[in-house]
């Protein structure tokens, strides 16, 4: 009979931050709120600048939006359609606050170089693992891959509950301690509320059925790679066909695959 933020909840986040090779997880309720709440949690707002990639899917640019800052897109990479690092770092300005490529794909952007650029600079690296769920970049795990890292769980996903679901992984406990705070009304004690926080809770059935799933992640990705596989092999005669590259270091978990023709 406990429905919000008990022991589901509790030991999902366990269960996947370990997965991901982080510290902490936080279940929120979507994966537009988890990107939401890392950025909230970092102060980013109205007046501040991140980057963020100029094609995948609008929740990135809306969570930017959403905390009043602005969104300012860059182009890929042709090969894998990720975030083109040479392209960010002729984007930095003194209003940037933050980098926030997304993973598109299921193929791990190249976070070793943003890494850099956001170290020169002294900005927040945050990444949106909605399309990779179990995808390796040198070896690692989404997840512990940046400072906070956000995830959604909508059906369709790798890793997909039976309805809407988020989460944030951060190894950060400053960051963790705050996104608790903000997706439970800023309170941490009933009627007590430090922050102006909201509403935003992985639901207690929906972390069950995630923590069953989560068991057959790999699994259910390694069938994903030797299908991928298969039409590698098979469509690599086609003219003017442009099939997806895989970039050394990643280990994609081919959430889909994209294909180019004129």
């Amino acid at each position: 009979g406990w429905y919000v933020l008990g022991k589901q909840v509790e030991a999902f986040e366990s269960e996947f931050a370990e997965y991901c090779g982080a510290k902490h997880c936080i279940g929120v309720g979507n994966g537009l709120e988890a990107l939401c709440l890392m950025l909230q949690a970092r102060g980013i707002g109205p007046g501040d600048e991140v980057i963020v990639p100029s094609n995948g899917y609008i929740a990135t640019w809306l969570a930017v939006s959403r905390c009043g800052a602005r969104p300012v897109p860059v182009e890929p990479t042709w090969g894998t359609y990720n975030l083109d690092p040479g392209q960010v770092k002729a984007s930095v300005t003194p209003k940037t606050r933050a980098i926030l490529p997304i993973h598109l794909y299921g193929q791990t952007a190249d976070m070793a170089p943003l890494q850099e650029i956001a170290d020169r600079h002294g900005i927040d690296l945050m990444d949106d693992c909605a399309q990779a769920h179990g995808a390796r970049y040198a070896g690692k795990r989404t997840g512990c891959l940046s400072l906070a890292s956000g995830f959604s769980f909508y059906p369709t996903k790798n890793l997909g509950a039976l309805g809407d679901g988020g989460a944030v992984c951060t190894s950060s406990d400053e960051v963790v301690d705050t996104i608790r705070l903000l997706r439970n009304y800023g309170s941490r004690v009933k009627y007590h509320n430090e922050l102006k926080g909201e509403n935003s809770r992985l639901d207690e059935l929906q972390a069950a059925v995630l923590r069953v799933k989560l068991r057959h992640l790999d699994e259910e990705n390694m069938r994903r790679a030797t299908i991928a596989s298969s039409y590698l092999q098979a469509l690599r005669d086609m003219p003017r066909l442009v099939l997806p590259e895989v970039a050394p270091g990643s280990e994609p978990v081919w959430h889909v695959f994209v294909v180019r023709h004129p």
